[in-house]
Order: structure tokens, then C-alpha cells, then sequence
């Protein structure tokens, strides 16, 4: 809209959507239409005003020519309201189509006040108030034609998931506008909480009621949701707000909800009281910190002994998994109120760390007797009791009792309670999070078959159960074998200990029980009975225990660690697992061994090395059935090329250069040929090869930058010619980036000044010789590539090597002085360069300047060109393709004088933006969707096909 043939051609639009019967191809360009037009009007200026101006007439045009008995379509009716709320976000606007009556009429004319209204004409409507809240004029107008009560009744029916979040949130924004405002916000609390205030439930009649109460009250449910959304963001939105307490005070909010809480623990229908109760425990709380009091004592006393009673309650009906949630609720509310602002209950005891315990009592049960001996896990029960009060440890054995005497499946019951505990590592302080891998880990050992007899294990029990008088021997869940018998649990075990390791990077001086981890990842891939996805979460598990929890000081014992030395036949058993998901996984291990072994722990090159992975991953990255397992194979070969002793004793013995350039000819999957070029960089940068394989490697490489069809090996291949680049810049003398005042001669055998003629001999020295590799014609060929990605690689290598022949003035002529007696000459170490044949010289005579040279070259790489390099990538041995020669005769005709006239003429910068630019909009534009618009009109008789 910054133009006027913008305004023109949105002036069409409009129109058309005022004519009988239009109707609109596809809402999506409504959608684009409406976004762009709330860009434009966030800005302020004077296409902004005169834009607003073209809506509010079009407005008042649209409501003089509709009418209750003829309506638009129903996506014009959605776009209208959108529309008017995007223009009445401004309160000048919004007082214009005031005086102008313009929302009640749309009301009437729509009709919006009626019950069987569409769901997308529900939505717009819902979005229009909310837009309108904005404001103090807005909310009023919503008072007084009572709006509100529409979303009230949207969040009542609970018909779609977006209208009925969206009437949440319009509903809990304009409370806390209109906080002041009491009598309204009191006429908004009762009309919300009306189902809830007439339901007539006693406790007396909660004995006969049954899951079908859930299905026959479906109004109440959706109350009690709404008012634990309303609760919920205004408890928490800041410290000001009164409107949790003001629903306290107006409906006893606690009062009635903990009679339902009574009335119906036994059905469905607790999972709509539940949170809601809970948050009703926060409002006094906030309160007397609002105040700027000190939480009384009867405050506290309170609020535990409510907690209490819903554990006591939970716990009567054998809700082990809802008691779970209720702490976790109690974690999330008290950060968040921790958030607003910091207090504390005088207790000796972190509150967290009561909430957390509970928590992890499920889990602890899983522990066998057996193990209960050992001396790490001591130390944990110890913590435990440490960091808690006398109540939650009674509390806690009451669980335990609970659990015991009713049988429950406790390994389900331990696995909803991992993914719970999960769902809360964002918000756990760094010392619960210890707690809760300490407890995964030993719930972990416990998975893990004990080496013990039976005898023993079953005396044990029966010594314990006789000391504690138990009436029933218990079987604990994770007796026999768990590994088979419980895989879902010990699955939530490993991504539990994935995730908490990942995050919080724990160190064994914090919590020791990580050095066990590697060992039993190591037992369980051991395990004939272990599944697939089990493997590859313990595969993760192992990597990331040498990561992480290795003591650098412990490098010296790692030749006598027995876990190290057994992890390597392990890791070679699963490489040939049949699944290729374990493969990988066992391959992404490897590689992070190979990456610590280069510097960190030099003794894991021997684990490689023993074990034969070399060799293997070479087999493997040629020959595997899996795309994925091949590229992950090429990943960690191009780890160790790095490694001298594994290139001295191992690969120098394999031709990986011809592997991975075979693998680029070949290869259909351009992650296996991403990952080959990697390979190809780091053989060209870490190890040193004869002239005909550097050849060999040029080629292969110009011709995956220039043709290749997935735009991440290009990329790779570009970063490969990156490097070429210093390599010959290194070998004129270039030093950390720049040219030193001296340097050695390998020609004359002695130190030479670099002065500025010197300097510019070298680095066109240089660049003579990357035009002559293709490197030139390679990176102005992928500046001009179809995939943006690829461009600004090329532009970012340009730009570097741009900016360092500016620094020594190579855009300038040469002093006219006679050579230096000392001037180094061209290194003998460079290869010699051909001449091109007689064909290619008479191309280069016809394309006489950078422009043509370039042209022609995007001429010849059209489509035609991709089809036919892969079709004849799947055949190694087919004869290169005519246009495939044509290309990459027009790349070596871009000689250094081409590269530097291109590359100083242009505004490299400037060019990326421009082509960003376009790229970002030249689908949804502005003025392409208005063109889309107005073009599917005036073809209706076409068939058109959405294109976004």
C-alpha cells in the first residue's frame, strides 16, 4: 500500500467484494490480504492515514449495500470483522465508525448475537473484541451492547478448541482492564460461573455417581475450565490484579470447589476441578504478598493443611497418578508466583524440595530390597530425609502403603510419573534436578538383571516383610526381567536421563551417581531381549556419558577402566544390528569418541583402532542399506581423517578420496553426498596428496558446487573451495589473515621483502591459479544460483576475498618499476596449468567479458541440464553429458581479470539483499496477492490451484 497503483488495485478488491454472490477461490489470500494490511497499518505515516481512510469508507459502503436478506459470502463476513478490528485498534478510528453506528449494524446485519452462528464467523467475531479491548472506547462499547456475554456463551458450548481459546483469553483481558471496574467485573464473574453456582451436588450423593456424570453435565465441565483459564492468567498476568480474588470472594470459588472435589473425586469430572482447586490454594497467598505483609502463620497453616487434605483425599481413592500431577501443578504455580516477587515460608525446608520428593516416592518404590544395601543409594535415602520436613516423610510412607496394599501398576504409575517429571525441567532449580536424576538412576540400575541369586533375593524379602508385619508379600515391579517386561518404563527411564543430562550438564563431584551411567547404557545394549528403540536411547545414553561425565583427571585410568574396554565389542556387536536406527546410533557414539580421543582422552583412539571401526564405517558408508547410516558412517570418517594415528595406522590404507568422490557420482541422497564432500574438505585440508588426486578432487568438487541438486552439498562444496582459497593464499605468504613485511622464498632459498608491487605479483599469482581450477567460475557461477542459501555462501567467500584484495589495493595498477633483484618468483610447488583445448580457447575468444561469460553460463545450467545430471547420477561409468562439458568449458574461461572486473563493479551486498528481498515476497506479496485476486475473478472459468 505505499504505492498508489497498490491503492488502485486494492480499491478493485474491495469493490469486488461488494458485488452479489462473489465469492473468494481460497480464504488463504484473505489471510495474506488481511496480514498485509496489518503491516501497513503499524506504521505511521501518510500511506498509513490514507489507507485507514479507504477501509472506513469501504466499511460504511459495504454496510449501506448488504443486508439482513442479502449477505456476502461467509469468508467476505470474516474479513470484514477482521478488518474492522485491525482499523479499530486505533481509538481515532474507532470513535469514527462509532458516530457512524458501524458495529451495531454490523451486529444486526450479521446477525452476530445468534446461537448457530458459523465457526469461522465465530472466530473473526471473537478476534474483533479482542481488538477492541485495546482501548477504554472499545471496552466500553463492548459493555454496553453486552458483546461479552457472546464469548461467554462460546467458552460455555466448548464447540471448536480456537473459539473457545480465543473467548478464554477475550474474557481474562478485558477482567484485568476492567479490574476497577467491579460491578461489571462482578456481572462478568457470575454470568461465567452461573452452571457452577446453580449446580445443586451434595456430598451425600456422591457415592451413586458414575463416569456418564461427565457426559450429562458437560456445561459444568466447561465452566469449571473456564474459570482455571481465568484464575490462572490473572493470578499470574501481575502483582496488581485483584480478579482471582474478586471470583474468591463473589462465588466462593474454594468453598464450592472443594464441595465438588468431595461430590465428585470418584468420576471424570475431577479432572476439571482438580487444577482449579489447586490454584484457589495461591489466591491468599498472593494476596498478603501483595500487601507487602508477611505470610501469617494461619496463612501457611492453611494452605498445607488444604494441600494435605487433596493428598489424603487422592490417596483414599487411590489416585496415584493425580497426586503426582497435583505436585506437579503446586511447582509450576510457585514459580510462578516466585516469578512476580521472591518470598519464602518460614520454614527450615525448601518448599521445592518437599514438592519433589513427593514426586520421585513412586519411583523409589520400584527399588528392590536387594538393592536398598548399597552404599550410593544410602546416601540418596539420606538426602531425601535430609532436605524434608516430618510431615512429607509421613505423607510418604502413607503413598507407600497405599501403593503396597492395593496392588497398583506401579511401572505404568512410575512412567507417567517420568514424563510429569519431564514436563517440569525448565522451571527445577540445578539441586532438584540432581535429585531427580539421582532417583532415575537408580530406578535405571534397578532395570538392569541383578547378578544375585533368587535365594538370597527372596530371604531378603521375607526378613523385611516379616520385620514390618506385612499381611501380603509384595512383588516389586521391577523383579525378573525388566528389560522385556517393562520396555515402556525403561524407555521413559533413558529419555528422562537424555534430557536432564543435556540440559543441566551435571558433574560427578554434584552427583555421583553419573559415573554408573555409561555402565548400565553398556548392560542394557548388552541385553539379547532389548528392543530397537530401546538400543538407540541407550546408544544416547553412552554418548552422552563419555561426554559429559569423564573427569578429565580420570584420563589416566581409562586404560583400566573395565566399562571403556568392554564398550568397544559392545559398540561393534550393535553395528550390526539389523535395525538401522541402532546402526546410527551406534555410529553417532562413535564419532563423539573420535572427537574427545583428539584432544581430551587420547586413549580412546586405541578403542577405535582395536575394534576395527575404521575400517568398518568404511564398508559401511559405501555399502549400507540406509541413507542415513551411510551419511552418519562419511561423518565420522571425516573425524578421524583429522587424527594422525589413526590416519598413519588405519585409513592411509583406504582410498578415501576416490570412495567419497564415487559416493558424489553416485550417491541419489544428497545427505550421503553432503557428507562425502565434508569428507573430500577434510582431506584436502588435513592430509597431503599428489597432483593428479588433487585433480581428481577439483573436478569433482566444481562440479557438485555448480550442478548438484540439493542445496546443502552445494553449500558444503563451497565451503571446500573456501578453503582453497587460503591454501593458496597461505602459500604466497599470507600469515593470520594478512601479508607479513617479510617472508621466505621457496624459489630463492632466502627471505625477501613483501612490499606492495611484491604483494600484488602474489596474489595474482594466486588467482591465476584458482582460475585455473574452476575456483573463479565456480563461485560466480553459485552467486548467481537459484537457491538463496547457496547465494549468500557464495556472496560471504566473495565478500572475504573481495575485502582482502581491496586491503592491498588490488583494484589499483601496478607500479610502473622494474622488478626487485630478490622479487620471489612463482612457486615450483604449484601444478602446471594445461591450456585449454581448441575448442574451450575459441568459446573463451567469443565470450570476450564477465557478463557474457556468466550468461551463457546460466544458459547452458537450465532445467534440462539438472534432469539429465540426475538421471545419469545413479551410473558412475556414463559418459559426461554435452551440456555438462559446456558448462564447465564456460567456467574455466572465467579468468582473473573476469573474477576481479565482476567482483569490484558489484555491490555484493546490496545484490544478496535485494535478491532476499524478492525471494521473501514474490509469492505473497502485497501486490501479488492483490494481482491473485483480481486475476481469479476475471478467469472464473479457469481452474485455478492454490499455490500457497
Amino acid at each position: 500500500m505505499s504505492s498508489s497503483d497498490n491503492s488502485k488495485k486494492l480499491s478493485e478488491v474491495l469493490e469486488l467484494f461488494l458485488l452479489p454472490k462473489y465469492n473468494i477461490v481460497s480464504v488463504t489470500y484473505l489471510d495474506l490480504l488481511l496480514s498485509h494490511i496489518s503491516d501497513d497499518i503499524k506504521e505511521c505515516n501518510a500511506n498509513n492515514y490514507e489507507s485507514c481512510e479507504l477501509f472506513q469508507k469501504w466499511v460504511l459502503k459495504a454496510l449501506n449495500t448488504w443486508s439482513t436478506e442479502c449477505l456476502p459470502s461467509q469468508p467476505i463476513i470474516t474479513f470484514t470483522l477482521k478488518l474492522v478490528g485491525l482499523v479499530s485498534r486505533n481509538e481515532l478510528r474507532f470513535h469514527y465508525w462509532q458516530f457512524k453506528n458501524v458495529y451495531n449494524k454490523l451486529c444486526d446485519i450479521f446477525n452476530l448475537h445468534k446461537d448457530d452462528l458459523p465457526m469461522s464467523i465465530k472466530m473473526a467475531y471473537i478476534t474483533m473484541l479482542i481488538n477492541l479491548i485495546k482501548h477504554k472506547s472499545g471496552r466500553q462499547w463492548i459493555m454496553d451492547s453486552g458483546a461479552w456475554k457472546d464469548a461467554v456463551k462460546y467458552a460455555h458450548w466448548n464447540q471448536t478448541l480456537y473459539v473457545t481459546h480465543e473467548s478464554h483469553r477475550f474474557l481474562w483481558l478485558l477482567l484485568l482492564h476492567e479490574q476497577q471496574n467491579v460491578d461489571f467485573c462482578k456481572e462478568v464473574i457470575l454470568t461465567m460461573s452461573a452452571p457452577l453456582m446453580t449446580n445443586t451436588i451434595g456430598s451425600q450423593t456422591h457415592q451413586v455417581l458414575q463416569d456418564n456424570y461427565l457426559e450429562e453435565n458437560k456445561l459444568l465441565c466447561t465452566t469449571l475450565d473456564l474459570l482455571t483459564n481465568i484464575i490462572e492468567n490473572t493470578l499470574f498476568a501481575n502483582m496488581d490484579n485483584t480478579v482471582p480474588e474478586l471470583c474468591q470472594e463473589i462465588i466462593g470459588l474454594e468453598m464450592r470447589i472443594k464441595a465438588l472435589f468431595e461430590a465428585c473425586i470418584s468420576t471424570k469430572v475431577l479432572s476439571h476441578i482438580h487444577k482449579l482447586f489447586i490454584l484457589c490454594l495461591f489466591i491468599p497467598l498472593k494476596r498478603f504478598i501483595r500487601e507487602g505483609k508477611k505470610i501469617e502463620v494461619e496463612t501457611m497453616q492453611k494452605f498445607f493443611t488444604d494441600l494435605n487434605y487433596i493428598f489424603l483425599m487422592l490417596l483414599s481413592k487411590v489416585y496415584i497418578v493425580e497426586l503426582m500431577k497435583t505436585n506437579k501443578f503446586l511447582m509450576i504455580f510457585w514459580k510462578k508466583l516466585q516469578s512476580l516477587q521472591e518470598f519464602s515460608f518460614n520454614y527450615e525446608h525448601k518448599f521445592e524440595h518437599q514438592i519433589i520428593i513427593l514426586m520421585i516416592v513412586p519411583l523409589s518404590l520400584c527399588i528392590k530390597y536387594t538393592y536398598r544395601d548399597s552404599d550410593i543409594f544410602d546416601m540418596f535415602v539420606s538426602k531425601m530425609f535430609d532436605v524434608t520436613c516430618v510431615p512429607i516423610q509421613r505423607l510418604g510412607y502413607n503413598i507407600r502403603d497405599v501403593v503396597f496394599k492395593n496392588h497398583v501398576p506401579l511401572a505404568q504409575i512410575a512412567k507417567v510419573n517420568i514424563d510429569l517429571l519431564i514436563e517440569i525441567t525448565d522451571i527445577m532449580d540445578r539441586d532438584i534436578a540432581v535429585i531427580v536424576f539421582q532417583a532415575l538412576c537408580h530406578v535405571l540400575k534397578n532395570c538392569v538383571p541383578d547378578t544375585c541369586s533368587e535365594t538370597l533375593d527372596n530371604m531378603t524379602n521375607a526378613i523385611h516383610l516379616e520385620n514390618v508385619s506385612r499381611k501380603q508379600i509384595h512383588k516389586f515391579p521391577l523383579e525378573g526381567d525388566p528389560i522385556v517386561d517393562h520396555p515402556t518404563l525403561l524407555l521413559s527411564l533413558l529419555n528422562g536421563l537424555a534430557i536432564m543430562t543435556e540440559k543441566f550438564k551435571l558433574k560427578w563431584q554434584e552427583c555421583v551417581e553419573t559415573i554408573c551411567l555409561l555402565s548400565l547404557g553398556q548392560e542394557i545394549l548388552n541385553h539379547p531381549g532389548t528392543l530397537p528403540i530401546i538400543c538407540v536411547k541407550a546408544l544416547k545414553i553412552c554418548k552422552l556419558a563419555i561426554q559429559n561425565f569423564m573427569s578429565p583427571n580420570l584420563v589416566l585410568l581409562t586404560e583400566t577402566d573395565s566399562h571403556m574396554k568392554e564398550i568397544g565389542p559392545t559398540l561393534f556387536k550393535r553395528l550390526h544390528d539389523v535395525n538401522w536406527e541402532v546402526r546410527d546410533s551406534v555410529l553417532e557414539t562413535l564419532n563423539t569418541i573420535a572427537v574427545i580421543s583428539e584432544d581430551k582422552y587420547p586413549t580412546f583412539q586405541e578403542y577405535l583402532l582395536a575394534n576395527e571401526f575404521l575400517q568398518l564405517a568404511v564398508e559401511i558408508a559405501k555399502t549400507d542399506s540406509e541413507s542415513y547410516v551411510r551419511a552418519s558412517a562419511l561423518v565420522f570418517l571425516s573425524t578421524t581423517v583429522r587424527i594422525n594415528k589413526l590416519w598413519e595406522e588405519k585409513l592411509s590404507q583406504f582410498d578415501l578420496p576416490n570412495t567419497a568422490i564415487i559416493l558424489l557420482n553416485n550417491e541419489s541422497e544428497g545427505l550421503v553426498r553432503k557428507e562425502a564432500v565434508i569428507l573430500l574438505k577434510e582431506l584436502y585440508v588435513h592430509r597431503k596428496w599428489p597432483k593428479n588426486m588433487i585433480d581428481s578432487m577439483i573436478l569433482a568438487m566444481a562440479k557438485t558446487a555448480v550442478l548438484d541438486l540439493h542445496w546443502e552439498v552445494k553449500i558444503s562444496a563451497l565451503e571446500y573451495w573456501n578453503h582453497v582459497i587460503t591454501s593458496h593464499l597461505s602459500d604466497q605468504g599470507v600469515l593470520d589473515g594478512h601479508f607479513p613485511k617479510v617472508t621466505f622464498s621457496k624459489e630463492h632459498r632466502k627471505i625477501v621483502s613483501l612490499n606492495e608491487t611484491e604483494i600484488k605479483r602474489r596474489l595474482n599469482k594466486a588467482l591465476d591459479e584458482l582460475a585455473k581450477q574452476n575456483c573463479l567460475g565456480v563461485l560466480l557461477v553459485t552467486l548467481e544460483d537459484s537457491d538463496f542459501e547457496v547465494c549468500k555462501m557464495a556472496a560471504t567467500i566473495i565478500n572475504k576475498l573481495k575485502t582482502f584484495l581491496l586491503k592491498y589495493k588490488l583494484n589499483e595498477p601496478l607500479p610502473a618499476l622494474p622488478l626487485p633483484k630478490d622479487s620471489a618468483t612463482f612457486d615450483t610447488s604449484y601444478v602446471k596449468y594445461e591450456s585449454p583445448t581448441n575448442d574451450a580457447s575459441s568459446n573463451c575468444e567469443m565470450l570476450n567479458n564477465s557478463n557474457n561469460v556468466i550468461e551463457e553460463i546460466l544458459d547452458v545450467n537450465d532445467a534440462s541440464l539438472l534432469a539429465s545430471i540426475y538421471n545419469n547420477s545413479t551410473n558412475v561409468d556414463s559418459k559426461p553429458q554435452k551440456s555438462e562439458k559446456k558448462t564447465f568449458q564456460h567456467i574455466s574461461c572465467v579468468t582473473r581479470q573476469i573474477f576481479l572486473e565482476k567482483i569490484f563493479d558489484m555491490n555484493i551486498d546490496a545484490y544478496i539483499e535485494e535478491k532476499d528481498r524478492w525471494l521473501a515476497t514474490y509469492t505473497t506479496s502485497f501486490d501479488s496477492v492483490l494481482d491473485d485476486i483480481l486475476t481469479m475473478y476475471k478467469k472464473e472459468d479457469v481452474n485455478s490451484m492454490d499455490c500457497y
